[in-house]
């Protein structure tokens, strides 16, 4: 039933995006926002915002199942991306939460951060909480490697370049970046578990949505794509996939 009402808010919001309301800010307020008072008509509110890459969001809520979408939009408005976490307490209390969100393109001077309670039943938009921070973390360039469109060789890849805020844990931002991107080759449902280097040999772990991706093309791409994107970072040597923990059933056709 969580899982469902989490789908469902997700969906909504993907597909009903919502206008951030930027919010004035005092002169010293450049990377946190602050707000003292729980307004009693709002599930779920912000109280500080941490603009850094992870950007760290701190709140309470009051929701259907402690749940929380967290929503990044750019300084144009546009949405970054979202993510789903889950207040720590009793249902019915308002409950403190805590999300760290990575920030996969350049969102410009400006980072929009919306809290937001969507209907389990519907969808609709029920309770919504903005902060508007200055983003003064250092962007850095890299590719990001897809197929071509109507590719003769599926494991042929070329470089997208585009410009990321810097973070200690590039490897899943790359990894990320690749899944959300317009022309991700990733199956709808894939999710990334965990990213670990030893000895330079880094493991991607996916959820067993990669164990079969649906044909041999579409396998040889998602490889040729994670491994030629996190290649370029200089601590890299080889690139290991797996899904479910396992190297053997990732990326099956």
């Amino acid at each position: 039933m969580r899982t469902l009402a989490l789908l469902a808010a997700l969906a909504a919001a993907a597909c009903s995006p919502q206008p951030a309301a930027e919010l004035p800010q005092s002169a010293g307020e450049d990377a946190t926002a602050t707000v003292v008072e729980t307004p009693p008509d709002r599930s779920v509110t912000i109280t500080s915002v941490r603009a850094e890459n992870p950007v760290i969001v701190e709140g309470t809520a009051r929701t259907f199942e402690n749940n929380v979408v967290i929503r990044l939009l750019d300084a144009r408005g546009d949405l970054i991306r979202q993510t789903a976490t889950t207040a720590v307490g009793d249902p019915g209390t308002f409950n403190p939460y805590r999300a760290e969100v990575l920030v996969t393109r350049d969102p410009g001077e400006r980072l929009t951060v919306e809290a937001v309670e969507y209907s389990a039943k519907d969808g609709s938009l029920r309770s919504r909480d903005t902060r508007t921070v200055d983003y003064g973390v250092e962007t850095i360039p890299v590719d990001l490697y897809f197929t071509d469109r109507s590719p003769v060789d599926c494991s042929k890849v070329f470089p997208n370049r585009t410009e990321v805020p810097k973070t200690a844990g590039m490897a899943r931002l790359l990894v990320i970046a690749l899944m959300e991107h317009p022309r991700s080759p990733f199956p709808r449902g894939s999710d990334l578990q965990g990213v670990k280097i030893e000895n330079g040999v880094l493991t991607v772990d996916f959820n067993e949505r990669l164990q079969n991706v649906g044909g041999s093309c579409a396998a040889q791409a998602i490889r040729a794509s994670v491994e030629k994107t996190l290649l370029q970072l200089p601590t890299v040597e080889r690139v290991v996939i797996t899904a479910g923990g396992s190297e053997k059933l990732a990326l099956q056709p």
